[in-house]
């Protein structure tokens, strides 16, 4: 992969919020290889190389390292070994420079892709937010949806498929999918991510009431359903599924601000 092929890598993933790492080859001895630069993903799939070996493997452990935790850094490996001094192997030494590339926008994860969902999708996504689509139904029941998300997630089930899978820390939960029963289940999901900068959840004081008795019987505390916006968004008064999103998108970003309804 040449120069340009990587930069045009980096500005898709950059569009797409992948987080990734680049590694730039900065000083090498004894070694054949002397300019070099390789962009590292958070499972460690690279795209580009430093010159493979021994010393590639340990910069993308360390890329990796760094990555997750939002760093740069300048590491030096030294290559010689036995192999290497009996010509066996290559030695040397080189230097890089770990430039960690985050996802630094907020991550809002639509359980469900129905008419609110879709909705919430495109308005959160001019507010800035990567959006992530989990949902058990496919591309025939809810194309539009999973095409306007920046991810799609599509699970055997609400509850224990939903709690399973790795999601950003600190994302946002809004739980609106196509039944009393399967919100109550994406719920329990949700809530199994206790990381979450925010969870809510469509539907009526009733419905709600109904469903935390559920919850609260499969083990789910008080305490964690306190924490649940529910019913969800701000109540601007709107019916349509667009103007049900703006009042949720509205909570969310209140949310995220630290700001707090008195203050509105």
């Amino acid at each position: 992969m040449d120069g340009l092929e990587l930069l045009k890598k980096q500005e898709e993933l950059l569009q797409e919020g992948v987080p990734h790492a680049v590694v730039t080859l900065v000083e090498t001895e004894g070694t054949a290889r002397t300019h070099g630069k390789m962009l590292v993903l958070a499972d460690g799939g690279i795209y580009g190389t430093v010159g493979g070996g021994a010393g590639e493997r340990l910069a993308i452990r360390d890329a990796v390292q760094l990555l997750e935790q939002g760093k740069n850094a300048v590491r030096s490996y030294q290559l010689e070994s036995p192999l290497s001094a009996a010509g066996k192997a290559c030695g040397g030494s080189l230097t890089v420079f770990i430039e960690s590339c985050p996802d630094t926008r907020p991550h809002l994860v639509m359980v469900g892709g129905g008419h609110v969902g879709l909705a919430l999708i495109r308005a959160a996504k001019l507010a800035g937010f990567a959006v992530t689509l989990a949902d058990t139904r496919g591309e025939q029941e809810i194309g539009q949806a999973i095409a306007a998300a920046d991810r799609f997630l599509p699970l055997e089930n609400f509850g224990s498929a939903l709690a399973a899978q790795k999601l950003p820390a600190g994302a946002y939960y809004v739980v609106a999918t196509y039944s009393h029963a399967t919100d109550g289940e994406a719920l329990g999901g949700v809530l199994q991510h206790t990381d979450a900068a925010y969870v809510g959840m469509i539907g009526s004081r009733r419905k709600i009431e109904a469903l935390y008795e559920k919850l609260m019987a499969a083990g789910v505390t008080e305490k964690q359903l306190a924490a649940v916006h529910a019913p969800i968004g701000l109540a601007l008064g709107g019916e349509a599924p667009e103007e049900i999103a703006v009042a949720i998108l509205a909570e969310l970003l209140m949310t995220r601000y630290g700001k707090r309804r008195g203050e509105l």
